[in-house]
């Protein structure tokens, strides 16, 4: 094997782990809010939850409940379908790894639309969260984060007995 071909081989095995490890990454389960889809992803779901949760304290009419459980569907829906899409994208990034001579460049293109669609899903719940806040007035936002810090200091005191 001459040089050229020695260094593409390794930087499409490079690419391969990468590409695992990343994928890996995505699902593994994160603390907090973080950056990207996953932290997204959990703050809609949990900010939701509890906001269907408190809704007798927040005073949401039942139009709004309806709204936001709609909203909470309709995200669930549209993350299936773009993790799918992402995943899918992934297998054949990873059967044609095994291809001999690899195309790099193709194979590189792929690599970024399965990060076009990344970027795609976070932005569509950056939305959703948006919408989710749309539904709650000025007030019902203020109730809503009132509640959310009693919660969490009843929470840490409950932890230091």
């Amino acid at each position: 094997m001459n040089k050229k071909t020695l260094t593409t081989c390794g930087a499409v095995v490079l690419l391969g782990l990468t590409i695992s490890l990343s994928n890996a990454y995505a699902h593994h389960e994160h603390s907090g809010y973080g950056g990207g889809g996953e932290g997204f992803e959990r703050m809609f779901f949990m900010k939701s939850h509890f906001i269907l949760e408190k809704k007798q304290d927040l005073g949401l009419s039942d139009d709004k409940v309806e709204a936001i459980k709609n909203l909470k569907l309709e995200t669930q829906k549209m993350l299936i379908k773009q993790e799918a899409e992402i995943q899918v994208l992934g297998l054949d990034i990873m059967a044609k790894l095994h291809d001999y001579p690899v195309d790099a460049e193709a194979l590189n293109k792929q690599v970024a639309q399965q990060y076009e669609l990344k970027k795609a899903e976070a932005q569509s719940l950056v939305e959703a969260i948006a919408k989710l806040k749309g539904t709650l007035t000025k007030d019902q936002n203020d109730k809503m984060h009132q509640l959310w810090e009693a919660g969490e200091k009843n929470e840490h005191h409950r932890e230091s007995r």
